[in-house]
């Protein structure tokens, strides 16, 4: 009975979801830890298929062909390159019975979809070293699958997101990601649709497109490719956290084109390797900033969002929302950006 509930003075929202407390990597690590699982105890690995949800979607590659396939309740797809399937415990669900309650102890029933997304059926895989041509499936992917949840009548948003590490949250080692729908735009989306929406108004301009028209060029920038650019944020919360933007205004992802899917595949692996070979794989989570495909005025330059977690934040950070970074971002961009260059120049076979 997943609940959504709001704070008390501020716009924070709270998933309160109490089938998330059966997950097997609960508040305490034992011996069996799922990170840490072999391949065949893995239920994201190839040959435990059935240990998951059947899947919705399922990749297959078939010679120079890609098949979209999906599994039934007793037969699952074999020989896959990506799986999508509903999360086994979710912190939403389209069958909540949770009660509205008003303020000041104002809640509503969490309804939405939870998803997992296997990116790869290579166990040791890391997101560090996924090849450019997996990235360029799982990218067509979530475009998919965001568009088809957003076909939903209770989705006003999708959430995509990927915990890659035990301090970033993630309950398996295996590579993947999730999605997550809800009710109405989460407060961070909110205020930077209402931002950029304002300005846009006043100056007839994408705020962060003149954010980019500084950083693209400016002593933060990682690296760029023809369609994207990578830099650290001028007050990043996260020690060597960076955005990876579209250069043109795209305030849609559904709308984004298969070279720029490839263009996009081919900078992740780029800054995400250089994240690996710089801080030695680090835990960090990602998140895709979109905007709401529902009508609405409410539209962000839509981007991507790493955080590194090298740092942990404290009581400052956690009672005032005031946050200490031990890493300029400048300094991040030097060592990130000379690290995502070798590791573009190995990508398009330079030496």
């Amino acid at each position: 009975m997943p609940e959504l509930r709001k704070d008390y003075f501020t716009n924070r929202l709270v998933l309160v979801s109490p089938e998330r407390t059966r997950r097997p990597s609960d508040f305490i690590r034992k011996e069996g830890d799922p990170l840490t699982l072999p391949a065949n105890d893995c239920p994201f690995c190839p040959g435990n298929e059935i240990m998951t949800p059947a899947a919705e979607l399922v990749l297959v590659s078939r010679g120079d062909t890609l098949l979209k396939l999906a599994d039934s309740e007793n037969d699952r797809v074999e020989g896959w390159s990506v799986r999508f399937f509903p999360n086994k415990f979710p912190a939403v669900s389209p069958d909540s019975e949770a009660k509205y309650s008003d303020a000041p102890i104002q809640g509503e029933p969490a309804f939405g979809y939870h998803h997992v997304m296997i990116v790869t059926p290579h166990h040791e895989a890391t997101y560090f070293d996924l090849p450019v041509g997996q990235w360029i499936d799982v990218l067509a992917t979530i475009q998919d699958r965001v568009r088809y949840l957003y076909s939903k009548k209770t989705v006003s948003y999708v959430s995509v997101f990927v915990n890659s590490g035990s301090e970033a949250g993630a309950s398996f080692s295996h590579p993947h990601l999730q999605t997550l729908t809800l009710t109405k735009l989460p407060p961070l989306i909110e205020e930077e649709a209402e931002t950029m929406h304002l300005e846009m108004v006043e100056l007839s301009q994408c705020s962060m497109c003149r954010v980019l028209q500084l950083e693209t060029n400016g002593p933060r920038k990682i690296l760029q490719t023809d369609n994207f650019v990578a830099f650290a944020p001028w007050a990043s919360t996260n020690a060597y956290e960076f955005w990876i933007f579209p250069k043109r205004h795209e305030t849609s992802f559904l709308k984004v084109s298969q070279k720029e899917i490839n263009d996009l595949a081919t900078i992740l692996r780029a800054t995400l390797g250089a994240l690996g070979a710089a801080l030695s794989k680090p835990a960090f989570n990602l998140a895709f900033h979109i905007s709401s495909e529902k009508k609405t005025t409410k539209q962000i330059h839509w981007h991507l969002e790493i955080y590194p977690q090298v740092v942990k934040w404290a009581g400052l950070e956690k009672g005032s929302g005031v946050y200490i970074n031990p890493v300029s971002p400048e300094s991040a961009a030097e060592v990130l950006g000379a690290a995502a260059r070798r590791e573009l120049a190995e990508i398009i076979g330079i030496s």
